[in-house]
């Protein structure tokens, strides 16, 4: 769960875009936002409504939200549910689990059936081999270690029990199969987070209003009549500001890259999003956005369209409904063709 306080999304300041004309309810409505820290990153809520005691519960609750998954899905953490199931690797013993993280695993699972892997939260028998600078010595495994450790990363191994619905929580018990598996829900946890936090929003009856939680952002409705307007980084830039736009509106938008945790070393750029195909940092791309009807659908795809790159995977992202905005390792843009006419290229990215 471990992560930089880094966003990799902006939402367009006040003054970028030129408001649009309000009228009745929009007119007397105000932009709320507030950022917290949570989950090891940084989560911002935005809500376009009257002011009042009622914003301001909605806004502690979509927060409250990201507190719950510390509690239960924080691998770091010895006491959490997460920690039991990952000490139990290869005893055979089933480890009883609480809704939420019966719900976020399922989902993973599938996740990962649909992607051919790509995307595999079992990724963390890993943790340990390959170390980023993130508050660690930097570290390149050797090959054998690799070798050894690779076979781990094997999501079918992971059981739960019902199978269930991942759209749905519920209570389950887990295992995994080995001993030295291990789950790490880094790159899930903040999409459920996002997703969850949106439907209590609309469950208080607000509808125009973002979510966002580092690189993985959900826009509702609009603002003044308008889509949303989200900013892509640029990967290279030291900056960090954005090299295109694109009009958002009840869906979500994840950005995966190569520029969150990394270092150079010997002219080789080594980052966190591995390539579950060969246990080693991915190589096809530099950054990917995708554009998904969830937080969580957008965060799986992210990694695996990242992992493939160029026309694969832009041709994943199409089979699962989504859009893919790709920066390849040559530095070249390619995008979802339904994404033509709507993102808005500032320049080129920074080679």
């Amino acid at each position: 769960m471990a992560a930089p306080l880094l966003a990799a999304l902006f939402l367009a300041a006040c003054a970028a875009v030129p408001p649009a004309p309000t009228t009745g309810a929009e007119a007397v409505a105000v932009l709320h936002a507030e950022t917290r820290p949570a989950i090891s990153t940084l989560v911002t809520v935005t809500v376009l409504a009257p002011p009042g005691p009622a914003t301001s519960a909605a806004i502690d609750a979509a927060f409250a939200v990201f507190a719950r998954i510390d509690e239960g899905m924080n691998e770091w953490r010895p006491d959490s549910p997460l920690s039991a199931l990952n000490a139990a690797a290869g005893s055979g013993r089933p480890v009883a689990l609480p809704p939420d993280l019966c719900q976020v695993l399922r989902a993973a699972r599938d996740g990962a059936a649909r992607t051919g892997g790509l995307f595999d939260p079992t990724w963390a028998a890993l943790r340990g081999a390959w170390r980023f600078g993130d508050g660690e010595d930097r570290r390149v495994p050797p090959a054998d270690e690799v070798a050894r450790l690779c076979p781990l990363v094997s999501w079918r191994d992971l059981e739960i029990d019902p199978p269930g619905d991942p759209a749905t929580p519920s209570p389950c018990t887990a295992r995994l199969r080995r001993a030295g598996m291990q789950v790490g829900l880094g790159g899930i946890a903040k999409g459920w987070g996002v997703d969850r936090a949106v439907e209590e929003l609309r469950r208080r009856g607000f509808r125009n209003f973002t979510v966002q939680a580092g690189g993985d952002l959900y826009a509702a409705g609009t603002r003044g009549g308008r889509p949303w307007r989200v900013g892509i980084r640029d990967p290279r830039s030291a900056a960090g500001e954005p090299f295109a736009w694109l009009p958002v509106k009840d869906a979500a938008f994840s950005t995966s890259g190569d520029s969150e945790r990394f270092f150079v070393e010997d002219g080789v750029r080594h980052h966190h999003i591995i390539d579950t195909r060969t246990c080693r940092p991915a190589t096809a791309s530099r950054q990917v956005s995708v554009l998904a009807p969830t937080a969580i659908e957008a965060e799986i795809l992210g990694k695996a369209v990242f992992a493939l790159g160029g026309e694969e995977g832009l041709a994943l992202a199409a089979r699962s409904g989504a859009s893919a905005v790709i920066v390849t390792a040559a530095n070249q843009v390619v995008s979802s063709p339904p994404l033509s006419g709507r993102l808005e290229m500032v320049r080129p990215p920074t080679p």
